[in-house]
């Protein structure tokens, strides 16, 4: 049984996507984040980790 999940090359491309979407125009909804090619499944993975990354910027 696997402990740790493998983020794949979708998810990581997602990631960055996500983050620099949120970077250059702040918060996006679901039918913008469609737009850009992410599916609902990827956002639902990865929105987490952006949500963290997002939290450790401001806090810095």
């Amino acid at each position: 049984m696997k402990t740790k999940s493998e983020i794949t090359a979708a998810d990581r491309r997602d990631r960055s996507i996500m983050l620099r979407l949120y970077q250059d125009r702040g918060p996006q909804t679901e039918k913008t984040l469609l737009a850009a090619g992410i599916s609902l499944d990827s956002q639902a993975r990865n929105a987490p980790w952006v949500a963290e990354q997002v939290k450790l910027a401001e806090a810095a």
